[in-house]
């Protein structure tokens, strides 16, 4: 679902934020239609339960950390932030 019109985007928006403010369960198609209005057609990642390839990346400390490093015991979740100065 691709959204072209700001308003049509707002109203998503304003109704998915609307529902967690109010500590109301967001419905399935609503997280959906928020997910592809604030992502613009961006996929929003690997599907879970999906292998990562190993990999070392520096952390905000700039210390080098691995996918082997940074799993425990009960896995690990990774977020990755797209942000303005990318």
């Amino acid at each position: 679902m691709a959204a072209t019109d700001s308003e049509t985007k707002t109203r998503i928006m304003r109704e998915f934020y609307r529902l967690r403010a109010a500590g109301q369960p967001v419905p399935p198609e609503v997280y959906s239609r928020f997910v592809a209005v604030t992502n613009e057609g961006f996929t929003t990642g690997p599907d879970i339960g999906t292998r990562v390839p190993e990999f070392t990346l520096p952390d905000q400390d700039g210390r080098r950390r691995s996918l082997r490093d940074l799993t425990g015991p009960d896995g690990l979740l990774l977020v990755f932030y797209r942000s303005a100065d990318w």
